[in-house]
């Protein structure tokens, strides 16, 4: 299986939230636009340090995060706003080291309604959903998004 990247719009929601206000006017919204790799493996959108800073995001917490090479502790940063395919999200941002690529994790695939096409290597709206974006509020837990992008799969190769 390839690597699927995404293109992310990663905005400062404080910069939003003031100019939605009107307390902002004038005031410009500090946003990146971030190339990430999709790891349904990792929970949330995971950023280095110097894009966090160029956004201005504010430093929420400290949490212990397990990795590949052990538990390590990792910044948490106030949530930004993302939008992926033109749906958007508000979403915390965990600090990641330099060596490692921009994540997108399976929070924020999930919020937006968005699955991984393991045919293709790319991001697209969940065909459960019929292409509208749609949220599950049912006491029923969905399929993790690996299962789903099983699914995906094996439904052309009837």
């Amino acid at each position: 299986m390839g690597r699927t990247f995404v293109e992310v719009l990663v905005e400062n929601y404080d910069d939003v939230a003031l100019r939605e206000t009107g307390r902002g006017r004038g005031r410009r919204i500090r946003k990146e636009q971030v190339k990430a790799l999709v790891d349904t493996g990792s929970a949330m959108l995971c950023l280095h340090r110097a894009t966090i800073e160029k956004l201005g995001l504010r430093f929420g917490r400290s949490a212990m995060v397990r990795t590949g090479n052990g538990d390590v502790e990792r910044g948490i940063y106030r949530p930004a706003q993302i939008t992926i395919l033109g749906r958007q999200y508000l979403a915390e941002v965990m600090e990641i080291p330099d060596k490692v690529p921009p994540l997108v994790g399976y929070i924020p695939l999930e919020n937006l309604d968005l699955v991984v096409d393991p045919k293709s290597n790319q991001v697209i709206p969940n065909p459960e959903s019929g292409g509208k974006y749609t949220l599950d509020l049912l006491l029923l837990r969905p399929a993790p998004p690996r299962q789903r992008a099983a699914a995906i799969a094996g439904k052309g190769d009837k």
